[in-house]
């Protein structure tokens, strides 16, 4: 009995080590990321120095590759793995049938394609970027040598936003190849392909001092968001586009998806409170001497004070004050009759 309960225990530990061990190769699986980010520059150059012609076995910096193996890159046709050995990763992906393409969406300025110069390659393989034919380019070499992992194309000075890469096989005799695409972004998956990205309100008023959040609504909703203002002095916005007011004026603003143009904004308008309590004594002098003295609010005071910079001639601002026994008294100011005026808060 001892020993049948030994031995169903060293089953049931081995079964949950089986199961442990699947676990954490799922797990890794999931976490795996889909691309190599380049460290270093062709020959330990201080900037990018890879020309068409030369083998990067690596991406340098600031570009991401992605294996021809990644569903980020859709291919038709007799496309099949060949030569793991040789080129980067699992192999590269040649197809030499009519009509035979792959295509790919990123977010990015520019992109690369890696591939292995032959004898039978395609001369004039079509580029399409965004339903355009921009250009053509040739993986074909008269050489006996086959140098893997070369850069045979770059396509550079795109808007940093959403492009779909279109390279099609033009040579009925020929194999449409490629190894690796190396990309200054990212690529989208099929269903990332559409990205759009809108605030909740395009316009907000706000009291000094006071705070509310925009709302960004990105399609995928996985997307980054990086926001600013057009004039920190009159309202900021933090990362999660909370806008705080600062003082009165009007300011913009912006929420980008991050690597792209893509943008939304919004006009916040930010106002002092309305505190009428507020008060103060109004002393205008005139061009005959004489002084008109005005117990005003923070609103009155605020209009006159606009009036005054904008008015000229014989434009009027009126106050009203109460006099005994009249029931309302109103004096008009006339603006070119002003010689200086004062205000004391109280």
């Amino acid at each position: 009995m001892v020993n049948l309960f030994k031995k169903g225990f060293i089953y049931l530990t081995l079964i949950l080590l089986v199961i442990g061990s699947f676990s954490m190769e799922s797990a890794s699986a999931a976490e795996a990321v889909d691309y190599e980010e380049g460290v270093t520059n062709l020959n330990n150059t201080p900037e990018n120095s890879a020309k068409i012609g030369s083998r990067l076995l690596k991406p340098e910096k600031g570009w991401k590759r992605y294996d021809d193996s990644t569903p980020l890159i859709i291919k038709n046709k007799m496309f099949y793995q060949s030569q793991p050995n040789l080129a980067y990763k699992n192999g590269q992906s040649p197809g030499n049938s009519i009509g035979t393409y792959f295509k790919f969406d990123f977010i990015g300025t520019k992109f690369r394609i890696i591939d292995a110069p032959h004898q039978n390659r395609d001369k004039n393989t079509k580029v399409t970027i965004d339903g355009e034919l921009v250009d053509y380019y040739s993986a074909y070499t008269t050489s006996s040598t086959i140098p893997w992992q070369t850069l045979v194309y770059e396509k550079d000075g795109l808007t940093n936003t959403k492009h779909t890469v279109l390279i099609e096989k033009s040579d009925d005799t020929s194999y449409l190849t490629f190894d690796a695409i190396d990309v200054d972004g990212i690529l989208l998956a099929p269903e990332e392909v559409e990205i759009s990205i809108s605030l909740d309100r395009n316009t907000l008023e706000l009291l000094e001092g006071s705070q509310e959040t925009l709302t960004a609504i990105t399609s995928p909703d996985t997307l980054k968001v990086i926001w600013s203002s057009s004039d920190d002095s009159i309202a900021t916005v933090d990362h999660n586009g909370n806008v705080t007011a600062i003082r009165e004026g009007e300011v913009v603003i912006t929420a980008k998806i991050e690597n792209t143009e893509l943008v939304a904004s919004a006009t916040v308008i930010v106002k002092k409170p309305n505190n009428e309590s507020s008060s103060a004594i109004l002393s205008i002098t005139l061009v005959n001497g004489i002084t008109k003295e005005y117990d005003v609010t923070n609103t009155i005071l605020n209009n006159y004070l606009n009036w005054f910079e904008s008015a000229q001639g014989t434009l009027t601002f009126k106050f009203s004050k109460t006099i005994s026994p009249y029931k309302k008294v109103t004096e008009y100011i006339v603006h070119d009759k002003i010689t200086s005026f004062e205000v004391r808060e109280y």
